[in-house]
């Protein structure tokens, strides 16, 4: 189909087909998911603050 308005006979686009759509947007709740991880472990095996790291036992 073409664009009725323009003379040179340039194609209507069909917009983004379904599946590349449906594949952005769960790249993009991926992104989050991920992060959302990272920052919930983020402090798991870590001495805060550095002076305290000291005081650690060592096996």
């Amino acid at each position: 189909m073409y664009d009725l308005e323009d003379d040179r006979g340039v194609p209507i686009s069909s917009g983004i087909p379904p599946v590349v759509l449906y594949a952005g947007i769960a790249g993009v709740v991926l992104i989050f998911v991920i992060a959302g991880m990272v920052l919930a472990t983020a402090g798991s095996g870590h001495v805060w603050p550095a002076s305290a790291t000291l005081n650690i036992k060592l096996s």
